[in-house]
């Protein structure tokens, strides 16, 4: 029997979200975070096995719908994860989680950037690209250590606050890496437009804030929109949609313009997420987007895994180690101490201890964000015909695969260690 290409597209899809299920027991038996697991399922099934065959992978990835599941799946990602968010948390928090955010990230971007461009004889602007994709941080997967070891607040606060605002940060830095290369390139068309007129320097300093500011205001009105609309329509279970297809018109709306939609995802989330009435319908929306949530990552993971082929594998992967160990020792810590340093000059902030920086430089695993990412150059330089990107694009996207899982699995296990020596042990 001879099965259409469509037919077997079906069939990877399916393939994948069974793959995904198994993700939960195997990870429990393990005693393991999941996304690693995710990640070596889709080596397993994807180049090892063939499976899931690499040039689907780059198109769901990247291409599906024209936009992609990476990206698509960040929208769903964002929006539930910024509910859990409080106010409170960034109020107290605002200058060490800012600091990170801003400084932290810069500084990741350039250090990670410059290593990468002298191990592989890469000019500097693909390496600040590579480091850009690289930057944003994800300790979710590290949050039922923190509960573990009864981590400080302070501590606790600071670091998921980081993660949850450094998702849109990294996108930002990686459009004007792709402005400053490729100026006419759509993707950094508002990038192109600010610094034609005002200068590299100012423009980049104004890109930044209003690709901030725009999106964050625009969330937070959508956020209450949605919050008295439906006490004056009562939707029911049908909040689901309302929600979802307003982050939707969100996401697309602020694309169309050239602006980056995802602070405008997260306002809009956080909003929701503090400012309903908590009754069974907005509990249900809650637990339906933290279920949809779980499965984009799961997807996400799985077609990580599944992008890399065995030549790439093999070709890349004591680089991978390199610059993932360099990144996770070398960039993070001198990122943090840097940032949290200048936040602790602030008055009427709460001092972090050398302690505390270590232990906070110590963890940033990279997470789903960098996934999405990490096919942008290669794809966008085979659109554009742009053969720097063409050619480091495929090198970009398997460090980013390696960074990840190293990343995630080394923090996983050294964390614990790392968090009774350097914090000690705290009473319940």
């Amino acid at each position: 029997m001879i099965i259409s290409p469509v037919t077997y597209d079906y069939y990877e899809i399916s393939f994948i979200l069974i793959v995904a299920a198994f993700s939960i027991p195997i990870s429990r038996k393990a005693s393991m975070v999941y996304i690693p697991i995710l990640i070596v399922m889709g080596l397993i099934f994807g180049p090892l096995l063939g499976f899931i065959k690499h040039s689907f992978a780059i198109y769901m990835l990247s291409s599906f719908a024209t936009i992609g599941v990476g990206m698509l799946g960040l929208v769903i990602i964002l929006y539930y994860e910024s509910h859990n968010f409080s106010p409170r948390i960034l109020r107290k928090y605002f200058y060490k989680i800012a600091a990170l955010d801003t400084i932290g990230m810069v500084v990741t971007a350039v250090g990670a950037g410059i290593f990468f461009s002298l191990l592989t004889g890469a000019p500097m602007i693909i390496g600040f690209i590579f480091g850009a994709i690289i930057s944003p941080t994800d300790p979710a997967s590290l949050i039922p250590t923190f509960k573990k070891l009864n981590i400080r607040d302070d501590i606790s606060g600071t670091l998921i606050g980081e993660s949850l605002f450094n998702d849109p940060l990294g996108i930002i830095l990686l459009s004007i890496g792709i402005g400053i290369l490729a100026p006419n390139v759509s993707y950094s068309s508002f990038f192109t437009l600010l610094t034609s007129h005002v200068g590299l320097v100012l423009g980049s300093s104004s890109f930044l804030l209003l690709e901030i500011a725009i999106p964050a205001a625009v969330g937070i009105a959508f956020g209450f929109f949605i919050i008295y609309l439906n006490k004056y329509f009562n939707f029911e279970s049908l909040l689901i949609a309302l929600t979802l297809g307003i982050v939707l018109f969100e996401f697309t709306s602020l694309e169309a313009v050239g602006i980056t939609p995802f602070p405008a995802i997260i306002a809009t989330g956080a909003i929701v997420g503090n400012f309903s009435d908590k009754s069974i319908f907005w509990n249900r929306e809650t637990n339906f987007n933290e279920n949809l949530s779980f499965m984009a990552q799961s997807i996400i993971f799985i077609l990580l895994g599944s992008i890399l082929t065995r030549t790439q594998i093999f070709n890349y992967i004591i680089f991978g180690f390199i610059i993932s160990l360099i990144v996770i020792f070398v960039v993070r810590p001198v990122a943090v101490f840097i940032s949290i340093g200048l936040a602790n000059m602030g008055k009427n902030t709460i001092k972090f201890d050398t302690r505390t920086k270590a232990f906070m430089s110590l963890v940033g695993p990279r997470g789903v964000v960098p996934v999405v990412l990490s096919t942008v150059p290669f794809v966008l330089g085979q659109a554009n015909h742009i053969p720097l990107l063409i050619e480091y694009g495929t090198i970009i996207y398997a460090s980013v695969s390696f960074v990840v899982l190293i990343s995630i699995i080394l923090q996983t296990i050294y964390v614990p260690y790392a968090g009774r020596l350097l914090l000690g042990e705290r009473k319940h």
